[in-house]
C-alpha cells in the first residue's frame, strides 16, 4: 500500500449497513476512516444503487440522516471504477460486481462480512478482507 494515498477499497453492502447500524465496530470504523479521508471507497454506479436502495430500506431502521451523510460523502470523496464486463463466476451472481470493481482499483482489495461468497480460486488477484482485518491493515 502506497503511504502518500489512502488506500482504494471497495466495501461490499453488508459492510455498510452494520457500520451505519453499530458505529462503534469494525464496519463502523471503516466508515469513519472513508469520513476521514483515510480510505477511499471504490464504487461503478451498480454498487452505488445498491447502497443507495438498501440504506433507504425502512426495515433495517437506518438513521436516513446517516444514510443520507453517507450517500453524499461517498459521491464527493469516493472512487468511481470501470468494472471489467462479463461474469466472473461467483457462487451468487449479485457480488459480482463487488469483485469487477475491486479488480478495477490499484490496490484490488474488497470488504466484506461474507467472505465465503467470494471463494480464493475465484478472486483473481483480488484480496478478500473482513472489517476486522481491514481495521487492521489501515492501523499499521
Amino acid at each position: 500500500m502506497n503511504e502518500a494515498r489512502p488506500p482504494v477499497w471497495v466495501l461490499d453492502t453488508n459492510v455498510i449497513v452494520s457500520g451505519l447500524l453499530v458505529p462503534i465496530s469494525f464496519p463502523g470504523l471503516l466508515i469513519d476512516y472513508a469520513a476521514a479521508g483515510r480510505l477511499v471507497i471504490a464504487y461503478n454506479e451498480a454498487i452505488r444503487t445498491e447502497y443507495f436502495e438498501v440504506l433507504a430500506r425502512s426495515r433495517l431502521g437506518i438513521d436516513p440522516d446517516k444514510a443520507g451523510a453517507f450517500t453524499r460523502s461517498l459521491s464527493i470523496a469516493g472512487y468511481v471504477a470501470d468494472a471489467p464486463a462479463g461474469s466472473l463466476d461467483l457462487p451468487d451472481p449479485d457480488d459480482e460486481l463487488f469483485l469487477a470493481v475491486a479488480l478495477a482499483t490499484q490496490d484490488r482489495v474488497l470488504v466484506t462480512g461474507n467472505t465465503r461468497h467470494f471463494p480464493v480460486r475465484l478472486r483473481r488477484g483480488v484480496t478478500v478482507l473482513t472489517p476486522r482485518e481491514a481495521v487492521g491493515r489501515l492501523r499499521r
